[in-house]
């Protein structure tokens, strides 16, 4: 890791978990945005800016919750990005754990310097693995992959996994499980925690930066992915992330876990 760090010619390293997306990277700087995602993130060797609803303060750990707007600036340093889906297993204990009373959690101390040992550790996408087992060990939440949902939410979660996402519309995968597009939305909101819409988008963004990563102009790669069009992908990272595709991808590593 401190050599990754110190090769200026890297901003940003990337791990894709199946219920999470880990970024390391001094790019961030971040206009105000949201998005559906529980975010997990420390100041690996300076603390950052963060401004909630006009408050702001400087931190070295924090934990958002989903859907709260938030600007972050990362001053040019360093800091961890863990991006977690808040339908899954990991997501909810995290929820229980540290976002019952409020929609953010400033990390003690000691929590911050156990997790910063573990990070120091990651190599590759081995070590990653075993970081992470560690880390959700560190934070007291038993590590699982996924949770008991609703059938039809499961059926329509594995076809979107399963199924070129330009390919995918909400009423298509309302028809598969019997339901009215209505009652679809409803109910994934319901179960998953987050609109169907906003879940396809999220979807469509993670096909779209792997491809990116593998090789694939901004361009082809939102088309494949399902976006109308490379602006429409933008439009959509800038809202999300609060920063562009091409600032993220700039000098970037991808490692799938």
């Amino acid at each position: 890791m401190e050599d990754f760090m110190k090769n200026k010619k890297s901003g940003l390293l990337v791990f894709e978990g199946e219920d999470h997306i880990t970024f390391i990277t001094s790019k961030v700087q971040a206009s105000e945005h949201t998005h559906n995602y529980i975010q997990l993130t420390i100041g690996l060797n300076q603390a950052f800016d963060l401004e909630i609803e006009d408050i702001k303060e400087t931190l070295y750990g924090v934990i958002i919750d989903s859907n709260v707007p938030h600007k972050l600036k990362g001053n040019n340093f360093w800091q961890f990005y863990m991006l977690i889906n808040p339908e899954s297993y990991f997501g909810l204990e995290v929820k229980r754990l540290f976002l019952i009373e409020n929609s953010t959690y400033k990390l003690e101390a000691d929590l911050i310097e156990d997790i910063l040992h573990l990070i120091s550790q990651i190599k590759c996408c081995n070590t990653y693995f075993t970081f992470i087992k560690q880390a959700t060990h560190t934070l007291g939440v038993g590590y699982k992959n996924c949770y008991t949902l609703d059938n039809r939410c499961e059926d329509v979660i594995n076809i979107i996994k399963n199924t070129p996402l330009n390919q995918l519309t909400i009423p298509s995968l309302a028809q598969h499980v019997f339901l009215s597009e209505s009652r679809l939305s409803h109910l994934f909101k319901e179960e998953v925690g987050i609109p169907i819409s906003s879940y396809l988008v999220h979807e469509k963004m993670r096909e779209a930066f792997r491809l990116v990563f593998e090789g694939e102009t901004l361009t082809d790669a939102a088309m494949e992915a399902g976006f109308s069009s490379s602006s429409h992908f933008s439009r959509c990272v800038r809202e999300k992330l609060g920063m562009s595709p091409s600032i993220i991808t700039k000098d970037s590593r991808y490692m799938k876990v």
